[in-house]
């Protein structure tokens, strides 16, 4: 019995140890916890008017990260991220879900609602706004029958972009999509005359936008272009911008170029296109005098590649002067040590060769290939620092005008630089007018005023190919020549007349694919034929996948 109370109480002497031991180790956590909230309140101290705050709050400001930082601050979106708990990821989630639901089943008023609280979970993600913007400008403004209703749709997507705007002021690449929607979506869309139309007169936009803006000034691509210039004025001052540079910095000079071109479509001509034409080539202007980065991490301005190729041009003639002949040496003496069978494929004409012939050629070509900087190596002792100084100058150069040469390339920059410095000339100016003339009489089956007017536009065709070598070979601007040209022979077939040989655009005739063959016992098509539409236009960047 004893040992039995004795055990009993031993055990509750245990119990009573581990009780204290617990309660001391909860006290021990508790002080630990009160301890280290020093520091981390110390660390997270707000800044205000009269310091600048803890680590936290110093560190927010020097790397522009705070909210104030990136655009407005939002109270209510503050609060909702606050009452996610800390599952804002997922709720941004379930609410992407839902709001591709509510498109499917078309209900725009949950639709707008879903997309108003993602973005008051994620105000500072760019995706969310570019996305959902493209999903009501583009997406959902087709599903409505009247134009005026999918006009409203496309500015829904341009305001909802503007909000973003406000909550990411230092985000050029919002301002390039408000821009593009601007001018793309507005003035390309199948509806984009009564578009342009609505946009002109859509006081309440210009009025948040811009007051005071004149009715000249409301033009669709304009008031686009001005978002690029802003968005170009963000990176000037040092924001990121985390797109292709190249693109980025062409479109004021395209949205420009479209402003012209629409207005040319429109009827519009003389000191107005020229005016319209000559903002586009200052804006070229300015692209061409750019820096731009590139993958080489050498930036580059697209306008000096005529001057890197003469400073290439003097440069290899200094080395020619230095090292005379030693070049063409270098070359005779790397293909006297090819073995014979690379020599003899190397000697055959291309088309004769094998395979195996084929194959040792460019393995020749490859062993042959002369450098300045090799000659420059071989160079003798009391000149090889200067030809190989030279010869490095001449790398450059030479690279350098190679990677302009890329970069022009991909925003056809060489023919745009070309049509606006002809496009303001009164040949081009009026080869625009008589071509849209011609047109508007074909259609109007008022044929012999057509008929003049066709030939006086090909008189100035003339006139403008014969001045730019750039224009005259290029194969797009040859196919909407083209266009025309096979217009007038339909004109001419109606008033039973040949098509004139030789044609003044004949050289443009040449160049043109053959016409399909229609068999003799085929009937005519049926109808009078209707003139072309405007030529297709020429594709300004490489877009998105939406």
């Amino acid at each position: 019995m004893s040992e039995d109370r004795v055990r009993v109480g031993g055990r509750a002497g245990q119990g009573g140890g581990s009780w204290l031991r617990l309660r001391r180790g909860t006290l021990v956590a508790l002080v630990a916890i009160a301890v280290l909230l020093i520091p981390l309140s110390l660390l997270s101290q707000p800044a205000d008017s009269s310091s600048e705050g803890g680590l936290l709050a110093r560190r927010r400001k020097a790397y522009g990260l705070s909210q104030a930082n990136l655009g407005e601050v939002d109270p209510t979106s503050e609060t909702i991220r606050l009452a996610t708990l800390g599952l804002k990821n997922i709720a941004v989630t379930l609410l992407w879900d839902r709001a591709n639901h509510y498109k499917k089943v078309e209900d725009w008023t949950n639709l707008s609602a879903s997309l108003e609280q993602m973005t008051k979970l994620q105000p500072n993600f760019y995706s969310v706004w570019d996305f959902q913007a493209h999903n009501l400008s583009y997406n959902i403004s087709v599903e409505f029958d009247d134009y005026h209703d999918r006009y409203a749709w496309v500015m829904k997507g341009i305001e909802f972009l503007r909000q973003g705007i406000g909550y990411n002021t230092r985000e050029p690449r919002l301002l390039g999509r408000m821009g593009w929607f601007l001018g793309n979506k507005i003035g390309r869309a199948d509806e984009h005359v009564q578009y342009r139309r609505l946009f002109k007169a859509d006081d309440d936009f210009h009025q948040r936008d811009r007051p005071g803006r004149s009715l000249a000034d409301r033009d669709n691509w304009l008031v686009g272009r001005e978002k690029y210039l802003e968005g170009q004025q963000l990176v000037d001052a040092g924001a990121p911008l985390r797109t292709t540079a190249l693109i980025f910095h062409s479109e004021p000079m395209m949205t420009a170029i479209n402003h012209a071109r629409a207005l040319e479509d429109e009827g519009v001509f003389g000191d107005v296109a020229r005016d319209a034409w000559a903002l586009a080539g200052r804006d070229m202007v300015d692209f061409a005098k750019r820096e731009i980065p590139t993958t080489w991490d050498v930036p580059i301005r697209l306008g000096l590649r005529e001057t890197e190729l003469a400073r290439a041009e003097k440069l290899q003639a200094d080395l020619e002067a230095l090292l005379p002949g030693q070049f063409q040496a270098l070359e005779a003496k790397l293909r006297e040590a090819l073995p014979a069978a690379q020599r003899d494929a190397l000697g055959m004409p291309p088309a004769d060769r094998t395979e195996e012939q084929m194959r040792l050629a460019l393995e020749a070509q490859a062993l042959t290939r002369v450098t300045w900087p090799l000659v420059a190596r071989e160079a003798p002792a009391d000149v090889r620092d200067k030809a190989r100084s030279l010869a490095a100058q001449y790398t450059e150069a030479a690279e350098t005008a190679e990677i302009i040469a890329r970069y022009r390339d991909i925003v056809n920059f060489d023919f745009w630089r070309a049509s606006c410095e002809t496009e303001v000339t009164e040949p081009a100016l009026r080869a625009r007018e008589q071509t849209w003339r011609a047109g508007r009489e074909f259609e109007a089956a008022r044929l012999q005023n057509a008929r003049k007017a066709y030939e006086d536009a090909f008189a100035a065709w003339r006139q403008v190919l014969d001045a730019s070598e750039i224009l005259r070979n290029d194969p797009i601007n040859n196919d909407e020549i083209n266009e025309v040209v096979n217009s007038y022979r339909k004109l001419l077939e109606q008033l039973d007349e040949p098509f004139p040989v030789p044609f003044i655009l004949q050289d443009v005739v040449n160049r043109a694919p053959a016409p399909p063959q229609r068999a003799p016992d085929d009937p005519a098509p049926a109808g009078r034929a209707e003139p072309p539409g405007r030529p297709r236009e020429r594709p300004a960047e490489i877009k998105e996948a939406k």
